[in-house]
């Protein structure tokens, strides 16, 4: 009788010890402090991103994953499939450009969903000069859904509008 009751909550044991530890590691909930280290972490990315003084070709394909999957859709359609597909548009896209004259952010909502993964949306206003001397408004609104990569956040999907006034 000892030895059945003690093969049966060995074996129970060892199904608990291996039902617990293969469950997926991101299923949890979020503590209310991990959701606002994530949320505070990924502001401040969108934060220095969204500033005239620094943004440039650089820094703009810099926030992107360079990773399989990278999808940019804005204006209504998908507008890049890959990562390749939006860096060489942002090439060409900048070479026009002589700098960003004013930016700011009027709202941004930050969304934790794991220790490694958010989202972000955000309102800006901005204008740049082209290297043709024109000043273009370039106001929009943007999501972005950011993945962590080596304690770094990065851009693997996004989607936006820009505003014409």
């Amino acid at each position: 009788m000892k030895t059945l009751l003690f093969r049966s909550l060995t074996g129970l044991s060892l199904f608990v010890f291996i039902f617990v530890s293969c469950q997926p590691s991101g299923s949890r909930k979020l503590t209310e402090e991990e959701k606002k280290s994530v949320s505070k972490e990924v502001e401040t990315v969108v934060r220095n991103f969204l500033n005239a003084e620094t943004l440039s070709y650089e820094t703009h394909t810099g926030l992107r994953a360079n990773q399989p999957g990278y999808v940019m859709g804005g204006e209504g359609h998908i507008m890049y499939r890959s990562y390749a597909e939006y860096h060489s548009a942002m090439k060409t896209s900048f070479s026009r450009i002589q700098r960003f004259t004013e930016m700011y952010i009027v709202e941004l909502h930050v969304y934790p969903l794991s220790k490694n993964a958010a989202t972000c949306t955000t309102l800006f206003k901005s204008k740049f000069l082209t290297t043709a001397g024109d000043t273009i408004i370039n106001n929009g609104c943007w999501t972005f859904v950011f993945k962590k990569f080596d304690n770094e956040w990065k851009v693997i999907q996004e989607n936006g509008t820009h505003i014409k006034e």
